[in-house]
This record gives C-alpha cells, structure tokens and sequence, in this order.
C-alpha cells in the first residue's frame, strides 16, 4: 500500500472509530460527555487533512465521506438523545400530574377521614324524660256536668216584685237553659257559675263572706235578693238536694245535675224544705 493510501486512510478510520464509540456508549447506557458541554445539532467536528500532495477531488471526496459518516451517527445520538429526553420529560410530567393529583386528593380524604370519625365515635343526646302535665287541665278529661239557671218563681200571683225589674227577665224565667259544661279539676259550684256566666254574657254579681275564702250570690241578671221580699234570694241544689254550704264549698263531681234558683220564700217555693224542718 502506498504512502499516499496511508494518509487517505487514517483520517477516515480516525473518524469511523470516533463515531463508533458514540454508538456504542450509547448503546452501553453509559453517559459520554466533552468537557461537560451537551452536543449541539449544529456543531460538527471535523478533521482537517492537509497534504499537499492531495489533489483537489480527491480531498473533496475523503472529507465529504466523513463529515456524512460523522453527521449521520451525530444526527442519529441526538435523535436518540432527544427522545431519551422527551420520555424523561413525559415522565417528569407525568409525576408531578400525580404528585398535583395527590395534594388535591388529601383535603377530601382528610375530611372524609374527619366526617368517619365523627360518625364513628359515639354521642351523648341528652334528652329529658317525658313527664306527664297532670295539672294541664286542657290535656285531661275530668268529665262534665249540668247546669241550669232559674227565677221562675217571680211570676207566681202572689209575688209582690218592681214591674221594672220584672220586665228584665224571661218571660219563662228561663235566664239559661239546662246545658252541659265541662269540669277542669276541684270545681265548686261557683266556679261552675262564674264561668257559665262570663261565657255567656249573664251579669253576675257576688261578695266574699267576711273571715272565709268564701263568696255569697247577690245577683244574677239584675235580680238581686231581696227584690222580691225579706225572703228572697238566689239558692242552688245539686241532683235535687240543696247543701247547707256555699256555692263556693261544694266541689262538684262528674254527671251532677246543678241547679240555680230564686227563692221568693227562703227555699220553700222551690223545693227546699230545711228551714220548716228546723220549726
């Protein structure tokens, strides 16, 4: 081989082992760095080959076959490096899209975390026993009675009354008809009255019995006692019987049957016969 030979090939055999090392470095997983400089697409290395006894084709030849050889393995590294790069990339990406994903997952699962907890721990509900009103009188039932209201007995002959305040009262002497009115505890027959009475717009008037808690009928409807004589009043009986009390000691019990009455003769005109027992 001759000299000339010689010194074509040894530039090109420099450049083929330079290439070939890249490869197989590549290949290897190993990393190959110059001077700590990454490879630039458009940066070639190239060997110079001065001799002068080249010819001008020749030496056109020789360089244009390595320079392609060394473009083409370069361009190939860095394709290779470039999508080496992008799938790290794509992986980095992809970690932090977990990484986001999981910082934006911890809020929910800590309250969920918080709301099981909750859920899962047991709770006290204070709660007070039901007791049963038994003074609410709206909420029992204590039964019912009747009660009626009369003074029939100032249109008897016989009875000497002021026309005027005989004009004010039924002409039957009916001031309220027999009617059912409900009990609501202890209620004496004053109670029964008074209400009866306030309920149905019948003016009552009455007075308290000095040193007692009890109280005395003056008048209903504008007939007062004495009205019509020195032995007139109101009185009242209770399933036909009449108490030597006062309408404010007798307690009523359910089903009795009151009646209120003017008397023109301190009870006898009405079926109460005490005082002519008495003598």
């Amino acid at each position: 081989m001759s000299d000339r030979m010689r010194k074509l090939i040894k530039p090109s055999i420099a450049v083929i082992v330079i290439v070939a090392v890249l490869i197989i470095a590549y290949l290897s997983g190993s990393n190959v760095s110059v001077e700590d400089k990454p490879v630039k697409s458009d940066s070639i290395t190239t060997t110079s080959v001065t001799t002068s006894t080249f010819t001008s084709a020749e030496t056109t030849t020789i360089l244009s076959t390595a320079s392609s050889s060394a473009v083409s393995a370069t361009a190939s590294a860095e394709s290779t490096t470039t999508a080496k790069g992008t799938a790290v990339t794509k992986k980095n990406s992809t970690t932090k899209a977990v990484t986001t994903s999981t910082s934006a997952t911890q809020p929910a699962q800590t309250e969920t975390t918080a709301a099981e907890t909750a859920a899962a721990e047991p709770q006290t509900v204070m709660t007070e026993p039901i007791k049963e009103d038994l003074s609410s009188e709206e909420e029992q039932d204590f039964g019912s009675c009747t009660i009626m209201i009369s003074c029939a007995t100032i249109f008897a002959p016989d009875v000497k009354i002021d026309r005027f305040i005989l004009e004010e009262q039924p002409s039957d002497g009916i001031v309220l008809s027999r009617r059912n009115i409900s009990l609501s505890g202890n209620d004496s027959v004053y109670d029964l009255l008074k209400r009866v009475c306030e309920e149905n717009n019948i003016p009552i008037e009455t007075s308290k019995i000095a040193a007692t808690n009890n109280y005395y009928i003056e008048g209903i409807n504008n007939l007062y006692e004495f009205d019509a004589g020195n032995l007139s009043g109101w009185m009242y009986s209770v399933n036909g019987h009449f108490p030597q009390m006062s309408t404010s000691q007798y307690t009523v019990s359910p089903g009795d049957e009151i009646e209120i009455l003017y008397s023109c003769n301190i009870g006898v005109d009405v079926g109460d016969d005490f005082y002519n027992k008495a003598g």
